[in-house]
């Protein structure tokens, strides 16, 4: 019955892919950057022409692109055809202008005619690298006039008070509004540089190829498995485990091309991938094999390319001019980051699907307790449900203590087979027990219970793994991050000199209401724009700009 529920679901979604064509749109928080800074990004994403979002993808993927081709790519979690991210510009980018090419794995395949989306610039003011023929001279101001302001929505700002600005943000159309707000410096270096963007967000054009694949619980992530003798691991089981969280735990089998796909519920930020091959079911359903093996294998992370055509984009103007605000931006932006910490941003909705689901674990923090010389006296003495056993000389954690199953033992999320190695950390590396009492399935193989040993460090705690293990650097979907700038003013010893000074992606107004918020105002005078962008009704555009 569930193998023929499972069957169904997947012919729905693949019809799905074939009836619906997504499109993704992009609005950030400001058009001008320089490298090291934040590009804050709300993302859009609709059933083709319908004016509907869409529920189909839980993904959507930013690519920017230069002259030089793709910089760099950017993920994020949708929830209900919503999404926001945060990108940090890397100093590898060369000035220049940025076009954002958007897609969703479902209809990201190789694209329709040109295709351009919303263009950015860059000044990188530690390199003197630039796009190849994407920088011109320019006496005055560059680029184009910003983008006309639509109607539907009106903004008030009240007085200063304390640091505050008080705003309020009208919905005068008959449709509810999905929106992001954007409080930014309107230094020299915008100004001068003027805007790329003739419309606001629907200036993106052009569509893409479906693939017939869709993101439909969270990243589909594939990889390529081979022995590093050039032996195949066709047939062989296969763990995938981002260190760091104990939901981000998989397993499948390789299949006879060599390739294992993986469907996630997304795996968060840039992370870790720590891959097991195992030689049988019987050691999956164990945890792990406990005993190092002679065969090692090479594990890479496959990624399709696709032949996307992108619009010619507008060189950017510079001139001696820049210089001032340049210096200036830049040595705001190196604050920033000398004294940043991620408590200063607000985390929004994340949709969570491990294979804990919803289940409340029990966290034993063991800084509130008496520590012990050793990890299994700490266990027999603060921790319920996991026990220690020795079975034929072997030792064994076990949850569900009364079963003869085996639990599922992690250590900072990466399952571990061999649990003496488990009980040899040293207690004082352990941050937190953390113990999910209950049974679990993954794939088709059952444990009776989880156990997560974190670590102060998230390193393991310098567990030597085997040589059937490989690491990969994996960037995985952005955490869906706001700016709302209250949380800097607690920091007291941060130096607020941001140029965006407020973010809220997610906005939504209904029809005759409004949105009122609280900006807080940074360590600086200057002059600052209130940018609110998004749709209305059925795909209607909006944009609105206010000047303090």
């Amino acid at each position: 019955m569930r193998k023929g529920l499972y069957i169904s679901m997947m012919l729905l979604l693949q019809w799905g892919v074939l009836l619906g064509q997504e499109r993704v749109y992009v609005s950030t928080d400001k058009d001008v950057y320089v490298a090291g800074e934040d590009i804050w990004y709300s993302v859009y994403c609709m059933e083709g022409d319908s004016g509907k979002y869409s529920g189909l993808s839980d993904v959507a993927y930013l690519q920017f692109v230069s002259n030089d081709g793709v910089a760099a790519t950017s993920k994020v979690a949708l929830i209900d055809g919503r999404g926001a991210g945060r990108f940090r510009i890397p100093f590898s980018f060369a000035t220049g202008n940025y076009s954002i090419v958007s897609f969703t794995r479902s209809s990201g395949g190789d694209s329709k005619g040109e295709f351009n989306g919303k263009v950015i610039s860059v000044f990188n003011t530690l390199s003197a690298a630039k796009v190849k023929d994407g920088v011109v001279a320019a006496s005055g101001r560059g680029g184009r006039e910003a983008a006309a302001e639509s109607g539907d929505v009106a903004i008030r700002v009240g007085k200063e008070k304390r640091g505050l600005l008080p705003v309020v943000v009208g919905n005068t159309g008959d449709g509810a509004l999905q929106v992001s707000v954007s409080v930014y410096h309107v230094d020299e270096l915008e100004e001068l540089s003027g805007s790329y963007n003739e419309a606001s967000l629907l200036e993106r054009r052009g569509d893409f190829e479906g693939v017939g694949e869709v993101d439909y619980s969270g990243e589909v992530v594939t990889v390529k498995v081979k022995g590093r003798d050039g032996s195949s691991a066709a047939g062989e089981w296969l763990y995938m485990s981002a260190m760091g969280n104990a939901d981000d735990v998989y397993v499948n089998r390789i299949g006879e091309d060599g390739t294992a796909v993986f469907h996630t519920g997304n795996i968060m930020g840039n992370r870790d991938l720590v891959f097991e091959v195992l030689e049988d079911s019987r050691s999956v359903a164990q945890g792990a094999t406990a005993r190092d093996t002679s065969m090692a294998y090479d594990v890479e992370v496959v990624e399709k390319d696709y032949r996307r055509v992108v619009a010619d984009i507008p060189p950017l103007g510079i001139s001696p001019a820049m210089e001032k605000a340049l210096q200036e931006r830049g040595r705001r932006m190196q604050i920033s980051r000398r004294f940043e910490a991620d408590t200063l941003f607000d985390m929004l909705r994340i949709k969570y699907k491990g294979f804990a689901g919803d289940t409340e674990p029990l966290v034993y923090n063991l800084d509130e307790y008496t520590r012990f010389p050793n990890l299994e006296e700490v266990l027999r003495e603060y921790v319920d449900f996991v026990r220690v056993r020795r079975v034929g000389g072997n030792v064994e954690l076990k949850v569900l203590w009364e079963t003869q199953g085996r639990c599922l033992a992690l250590v900072d999320g990466v399952p571990v087979g061999d649990h003496s190695a488990i009980l040899g950390l040293g207690q004082q590396l352990v941050k937190q027990i953390v113990v999910y009492p209950q049974r679990y399935m993954l794939n088709h193989f059952i444990y009776d219970g989880v156990v997560n040993f974190v670590t102060y460090k998230g390193d393991m705690g310098g567990i030597r793994l085997p040589r059937n293990v490989g690491i990969v650097e994996f960037n995985g979907v952005s955490w869906p991050e706001a700016f709302y700038g209250g949380q800097a003013v607690s920091e007291a010893a941060y130096p607020n000199f941001l140029s965006t000074i407020y973010w809220n992606p997610v906005v939504e107004i209904p029809a005759g209401e409004e949105f009122e918020f609280d900006c807080v105002l940074p360590l600086y005078k200057g002059k600052f724009r209130i940018v609110v962008e998004g749709l209305q009704g059925k795909g209607k555009g909006v944009f609105a700009v206010e000047d303090f």
